[in-house]
């Protein structure tokens, strides 16, 4: 790193992200409360207790708000020592993030937030953490959304203006030392040019990119038990697609329960279901049931849960099953509840499906602020989520039927207006993929279920 930069790092103050943080600037606490917020769930999803992580240019290391175990590396040994007080960190070391002189290979997940952008050669940062990581480790990262349009570089510019020649902050005069802007197919191509294959890539309302790359694949297949977690598919006519879905989750998470709430379908579905004769799958039959729905489906199954954790996922292909393990990953660490969103469609929308979702989940969240929930920044009506089974139960209200829209679809929405006004959620993100068989369920009378849940009691 070139020594003017190291010089400029080392003297910024140590509270100087906290400050950010604690700005009585609304736009700015949010910019930098929420990509702290969307970092911690990215890591805690790749995370589990015998994982090693190490920060690269980690300043303070704000984005570790539960204590994870964490080496940091950075120039500025007043922020690493703050942040090892504050348990953000477990040790540190001073040093040249691109060679950091640890050992190879010796990292389950690497990260360096807001940091590419300082570096001119910031592919050799890139390269050092392929080196530092195991096979199958991951590689986290976030940079500025610096584009001409983006919404970042117009607020920066006024910024460094304010700050740097109103106030005379030397660091801001000197743009924070950013000396690369980047879009996200200009950050994809530098970690495919080392060879890093990318999970999946993201903006936080086109301020800043989120990317995580894995290298290669794990020496070793996963052991894990998952018996602790039962995953729960509500179902009405997915005969064409539930062989499939079973296939993978029986494969891919051992131990785990089934349960299969059908609405009753006509297809074949809970002959495909039978058929599989896994000791741990349920089928729970819901033909003869007056009231019939997804929230009605979702709530008989839950209440016949006894793992410690549940899932609810969609059994037609368009919610990817590899993702119950990070969602299951932030569980074990204590969240009560984790939501899955959407970052993208498959192979898009039309323009009349992406209005009434983008109508539908303004809706929602307005309904919910007026009931003193601020879930702004979450994917209330992907329909895919985890959950604390007793945190769960607790939760639900008394009267459950004249609470909850039971012939409606969104039943995470429904739970959220009666859960605690300051319930923290964890995130994991995923591609919503589009159907490969059967039709959507969705009819106008469901909409009609939840602008009632939207607006009535």
């Amino acid at each position: 790193m070139n020594s003017n930069i190291e010089s400029m790092y080392s003297q910024v103050d140590k509270n100087f992200y906290q400050d950010q943080t604690a700005s009585r600037n609304p736009l700015r606490k949010w910019f930098h409360v929420n990509r702290y917020r969307i970092a911690n769930s990215l890591v805690k999803s790749k995370y589990d207790t015998d994982k090693e992580i190490v920060d690269l240019g980690c300043g303070s290391c704000e984005w570790n708000k539960d204590g994870l175990r964490v080496l940091g590396v950075d120039f500025n040994e007043g922020m690493l020592r703050c942040a090892k007080q504050d348990n953000r960190l477990y040790d540190y070391r001073v040093a040249d993030v691109a060679e950091t002189g640890l050992p190879a290979e010796s990292f389950d997940i690497v990260t360096a937030f807001e940091v590419l952008e300082h570096l001119k050669d910031y592919e050799k940062v890139i390269i050092e953490a392929k080196r530092l990581l195991k096979r199958g480790g991951h590689f986290i990262i976030s940079v500025p959304f610096d584009v001409p349009f983006s919404f970042w570089r117009p607020l920066f510019f006024l910024q460094v203006i304010f700050q740097g020649y109103i106030l005379q902050n030397d660091y801001y005069k000197k743009r924070c030392g950013h000396v690369n802007h980047f879009s996200p197919e200009k950050i994809s191509l530098a970690f495919v040019r080392q060879g890093l294959n990318i999970e999946y890539i993201f903006d936080m309302r086109r301020f800043t990119i989120f990317l995580c790359a894995r290298k290669d694949t794990p020496n070793v297949a996963s052991t894990k038990s998952y018996g602790d977690v039962t995953i729960i598919l509500p179902t009405l006519n997915e005969g064409k697609s539930i062989s499939n879905v079973l296939g993978y989750l029986v494969s891919r998470y051992r131990d785990c329960h089934i349960l299969v709430a059908d609405d009753g379908s006509k297809d074949g579905t809970k002959e495909a279901v039978l058929n599989l004769q896994h000791k741990n799958l349920t089928f729970l039959d819901r033909s003869s049931r007056l009231v019939h729905g997804i929230t009605a489906s979702v709530l008989d199954a839950t209440a016949m849960v006894k793992t410690r954790y549940f899932v609810v996922m969609d059994a037609d292909g368009q919610h990817p099953p590899g993702k119950i393990e990070e969602i299951v990953n932030i569980l074990r660490l204590g969240d009560r509840v984790v939501i899955a969103s959407r970052i993208k469609v498959e192979q898009g929308w039309s323009f009349s499906r992406k209005a009434i979702s983008y109508i539908g989940t303004l809706l929602g969240k307005l309904s919910l602020m007026a009931r003193k929930k601020n879930y702004l920044s979450y994917d209330i009506l992907g329909g895919f989520f985890g959950c604390n089974t007793r945190f769960w139960k607790k939760c639900l209200p008394p009267r459950l039927k004249r609470c909850f829209r039971l012939k409606g679809y969104k039943v995470l929405f429904d739970f959220l207006k009666y859960a605690p006004s300051r319930l923290v959620i964890e995130e994991v993100y995923y591609t919503f993929e589009t159907r490969k068989s059967g039709i959507s369920k969705i009819q106008p009378k469901i909409y009609l279920e939840y602008l009632k849940s939207c607006f009535l009691p």
